[in-house]
This record gives C-alpha cells, sequence and structure tokens, in this order.
C-alpha cells in the first residue's frame, strides 16, 4: 500500500440469496480500478466476499453458484423447497402440494433439530463455492462476523478454516445449524452486526464503503398487526433496522441495491439482483470517488486500465 493512501474497506451486509447484489457491486468497482484493502462479510456478504477475497474472478463466482443452482443436489435439496415456498412465481399443483407437507415437516422439525435444514446441504454450498484455505491466505485481506451465541458477542474472524468461517457467518438461526469454534457456539453474523461497519474499522479501514441488501422496513397497517405471533414479528423487524440503521451511521458510503421484498431462500431472481447492485453501485460512484480524492475527469477506461494491472500482478504475486 502506498504511504499516504487511505486503507478502503468493504463492508458486505447479509440477506441470504439477496448476496447476488454483491456480485454487481463488486464487478463495477473493480471496473472502475477501486482498490479494495480488506473485505469484512456478514452471512451472504461472508460467502461472496470471501470467494472474491481467495482470487476467484467475479464470473468465476457467479458461474460456479448459477452451476450449483442448476444442479441434482440444489434441485432436491430443502433449501429450494423453502425459496419455492416463498418465491412469488407461479406453482404447479404439485408444487403446491409438496410445499404444503414440506412446511409441516420444517414445523415438526424445528422443535425436534437444532435448524430446520439438514447442515450438510448448506455446507455443500459453502464448500462448493470456497476454496479450503486459511483466511489468512487470501488474495485480499478477509473477515467473517458472526455472532456467539452463548455470550451474545459479536465475533469476528480473522484465521483457521474460511469455509468453516463463512458457513458460521451464515448460519441463519432456526434454519441452519450453530457452528462450533473452540468455546464458542457460531452463528449468523446479522444478530449483532446486519452490515459490519464497526468491524471494518476496527480492522484499519479508513474509508467505509458498506453495501446494505436487507430489506426496507415497510410501514405496517393495523391488518398487519392483529395477532401476538404478527406483533412479536414486527417487533423484531424495527429492533433489527434500528440496529441497522445505527451501525450504517458510522460508514462512508452506503450502497443500497433494490431488493424489494425478496425472501432470503428466494434464489430464482439471481440476474435481477446482479444488475440492481450494479446499477446501485454506479449511483454511488461520485460519493466514492470523493471520498478516495480521485477526479471524476480522470477518464474511465484509464481506472479500469490500472485497476487491470493491479489485479494481474497481485494475483501473480501470490
Amino acid at each position: 500500500m502506498k504511504t499516504g493512501r487511505k486503507k478502503v474497506g468493504l463492508a458486505l451486509g447479509g440477506g441470504g440469496a439477496r448476496g447476488f447484489s454483491h456480485i454487481g457491486v463488486l464487478s463495477v468497482l473493480e471496473q472502475e480500478g477501486v482498490d479494495i484493502d480488506l473485505i469484512v462479510g456478514t452471512s451472504a456478504g461472508a460467502l461472496v466476499g470471501g470467494a472474491y477475497a481467495s482470487g476467484l474472478s467475479l464470473k468465476e463466482v457467479q458461474t460456479k453458484i448459477d452451476t450449483y443452482l442448476r444442479s441434482p443436489e440444489f434441485d432436491k435439496s430443502s433449501l429450494k423447497t423453502i425459496g419455492l415456498s416463498f418465491s412469488p412465481t407461479g406453482k404447479t399443483s404439485f408444487q403446491k402440494v409438496q410445499t404444503f407437507l414440506m412446511n409441516r415437516y420444517y414445523l415438526v422439525r424445528a422443535f425436534l433439530k437444532p435448524s430446520i435444514l439438514p447442515s450438510e446441504e448448506f455446507k455443500s454450498l459453502v464448500n462448493y463455492l470456497l476454496p479450503d484455505i486459511d483466511i489468512r491466505d487470501t488474495r485480499i485481506p478477509f473477515h467473517a462476523v458472526a455472532t456467539d451465541l452463548i455470550n451474545g458477542q459479536e465475533v469476528i474472524l480473522s484465521e483457521g478454516s474460511i469455509r468453516q468461517a463463512v458457513l458460521a457467518s451464515a448460519s441463519v438461526p432456526g434454519a441452519v445449524e450453530p457452528v462450533r469454534w473452540g468455546d464458542m457456539l457460531l452463528a449468523d453474523g446479522s444478530i449483532t452486526s446486519s452490515v459490519p461497519v464497526r468491524a471494518a474499522r476496527r480492522l484499519g479501514a479508513d474509508i467505509v464503503i458498506a453495501v446494505m441488501i436487507g430489506r426496507v422496513l415497510p410501514k405496517a397497517t393495523d391488518g398487519d398487526v392483529d395477532t401476538a405471533t404478527e406483533i412479536i414479528y414486527r417487533a423484531g423487524e424495527i429492533a433489527a433496522n434500528k440496529l441497522e440503521e445505527t451501525e450504517l451511521a458510522g460508514a462512508d458510503v452506503i450502497i443500497r441495491p433494490e431488493v424489494g421484498d425478496l425472501h432470503w431462500s428466494d434464489f430464482t431472481r439471481s440476474a435481477d439482483l446482479i444488475r440492481n447492485g450494479e446499477n446501485a453501485c454506479r449511483e454511488s460512484l461520485k460519493s466514492i470517488n470523493i471520498y478516495l480524492g480521485r477526479s471524476e475527469r480522470v477518464p474511465t477506461f484509464r481506472r479500469r486500465l490500472a485497476g487491470f494491472f493491479r489485479r494481474f500482478f497481485v494475483r501473480e504475486k501470490k
């Protein structure tokens, strides 16, 4: 790193399938030659950020995800079944019956097991996308954020298996089984840090670019809070939203891709999400350039060329 250049940290937030937006954001940052000195990811942000930081190109990341989503393994998985139940797309009669029966099965499993998804299913996705390396060996310095269910604290994972770290960071409560890590029992980083801005600051970032892929808190109507279950759910949404606002206040630039009301397990709109990530990042380029002290008069192609050579030589050095 050149003397005097500010250290740029990228904080990638959680949101399940909405994490496809991160690919679009990273693509534009790469095209514009924005140097990223460290990546901190929560949940889906840890999955995409970890894959990119480990040395995979964005095309490779997208291809791997697309290939997995078309695979027989995913086609027969519980994760796909859950996603289809929340997808707004039309369903066949068989799919409707399948969804009804599986939802009953998941309800029973929730009372008997630590998660409704078999742990091997989600682990297979993580292992397919990420190399079997130590976090310290990534091309770009990378850190995953998780939550210790024992003491209730945020945990930054900066060494050890990148696969285990990402699995822990993305262990959605109730859906994916928590991960044992020494004396800790780790679950989704979004519990304590949906967008890891604080972690990026603690790890030395002078400028933090945050990518928020959570759904915007909708305004409720009287009909939305009629039952105890609805009230409890609404209260949880409000609490999570306020926590998110507090953390985002510490970011220099906030990128908010349009994700609508997409459920975290709905993997049917990957292309739209990637495109929305690109659009949101482009809209934020002016702010990014201001913080980086870059003149907008510098031709874009020069930035892209400089970025290409930097990435090329960094990879060759590794």
